[in-house]
């Protein structure tokens, strides 16, 4: 199975870093003529003494250049997810901060930037643990071959599902729990496992913390992965014979063969010509090949033989 090249974060580093401080966006703020993005500590302190964006020289605003900035929560979330870390590492150095300095908590309202966090904004990193439940079935609405619902109760009475949980580190991909399930009941390579999150299913480079931001999963409840047995389908093989609509090529280079019968100088014995000059015309017919372009024809040629 074809699977795409992941990119690496240094491939991408020009996008999430700032200018101004040479790091990772934090508190990612743009700037609304240019749309230039700069950490929000970074581009207040430089609008202090400056008007201008420092990427283009666009003038940001006359006389209050604060107001022509703007929160970019969105490039922010992108930082997050894509940096492992760092998400965990700022928000400890805020809860770190506040408690070394109580004062400052009162003139901060928002709970993030005093590192609490919400679940509003989720980040996973690849050591985080994420519960998930496999169930034999195809998804939310059907019901899988064997009997058992694919679906549960409202009353939360998992017996008859058949659900297996499972505690896995975010950074487990799709082809893991794969190699699991096909572990588990002993399958052998003319079957294959298909993995869905209820109808959809799932490439086998996506880890779980992949699907949780794919499908906007959040932890009220185990990730619920369902999966499928499926006969594998049949490999053509390819043959190096050729097929019968081929037909074979004649090269130009070939030399033309040509044949001369040989003809006796004599009589046979036996014949008697009585001192008559006797002369008869016998007509050959030789064959010659001419091969031009890869096409045969067939060329007649006479020759008169006289014997004496």
């Amino acid at each position: 199975m074809y699977r795409p090249p992941r990119l690496r974060v240094m491939e991408v580093n020009p996008y999430l870093t700032c200018v101004l401080c040479g790091g990772y966006f934090v508190d990612a703020t743009t700037i609304i003529e240019c749309l230039h993005s700069f950490c929000k500590t970074c581009i207040v302190r430089y609008l202090e003494s400056s008007k201008f964006c420092p990427i283009c020289d666009v003038q940001v605003h006359k006389t209050r250049p604060l107001m022509n900035i703007r929160a970019d929560k969105t490039l922010q979330d992108i930082v997050y997810k894509l940096v492992p870390g760092l998400f965990r590492n700022e928000m400890k150095r805020r809860r770190d901060f506040f408690d070394t300095n109580p004062e400052a908590a009162a003139y901060v309202t928002c709970p993030e930037d005093r590192g609490e966090l919400t679940e509003q904004r989720v980040i996973y990193s690849p050591d985080d643990t994420i519960s998930l439940s496999l169930e034999y079935g195809y998804g939310k609405n059907q019901l899988p071959t064997n009997g058992h619902s694919a679906t549960t109760t409202d009353s939360g009475d998992y017996t008859d599902s058949k659900r297996r949980f499972l505690c896995c580190p975010a950074a487990v991909t799709v082809a893991h729990l794969k190699k699991f399930i096909t572990m588990k009941y002993g399958l052998t390579q003319s079957y294959m496992v298909d993995l869905m999150y209820y109808d959809d299913s799932l490439r086998d480079d996506y880890k779980l913390m992949d699907i949780a931001y794919i499908y906007t999963w959040k932890r009220n409840g185990p990730m619920r992965l369902f999966y499928r047995i499926l006969d594998k389908p049949y490999k053509r093989l390819k043959t190096c014979h050729p097929t019968l609509t081929e037909t074979p090529t004649v090269s130009t280079d070939d030399k033309v063969k040509s044949f001369t019968p040989q003809i006796p100088n004599r009589m046979p014995s036996g014949i008697e010509t009585n001192g008559v000059e006797s002369s008869c015309t016998e007509e050959k017919e030789d064959t010659f090949i001419e091969i031009q372009s890869g096409s045969q024809r067939k060329k007649p040629t006479k020759k008169a033989i006289k014997i004496t």
